[in-house]
């Protein structure tokens, strides 16, 4: 963290360090989990573009889960196991 308060000679203030790591938290979290091959956000052993999509994807599954009842976005037909 080089910043004014603890290195004097630097141009950078404690501001300009917590804008930036506001800013940059959203975009690691992305690449995370998108680089994650096992997590709830996508299905288990999904290709890279489907997984890349899962900041679209996600809001949409809860959305009809909350509308459906049913878990993972899916409406179980009458020859299913509840």
């Amino acid at each position: 963290m080089n910043v004014v308060e603890i290195n004097p000679s630097l141009l950078a203030t404690l501001a300009h360090y917590i804008k930036t790591t506001i800013s940059s938290t959203p975009t690691t979290v992305y690449v995370v989990i998108t680089h994650q091959t096992h997590t709830s956000f996508h299905e288990e052993n999904a290709k890279f573009h489907q997984r890349a999509a899962w900041s679209y994807l996600s809001p949409q599954t809860l959305m009809l889960e909350k509308r459906t009842g049913a878990k993972g976005g899916r409406v179980k037909t009458a020859n299913e196991k509840v």
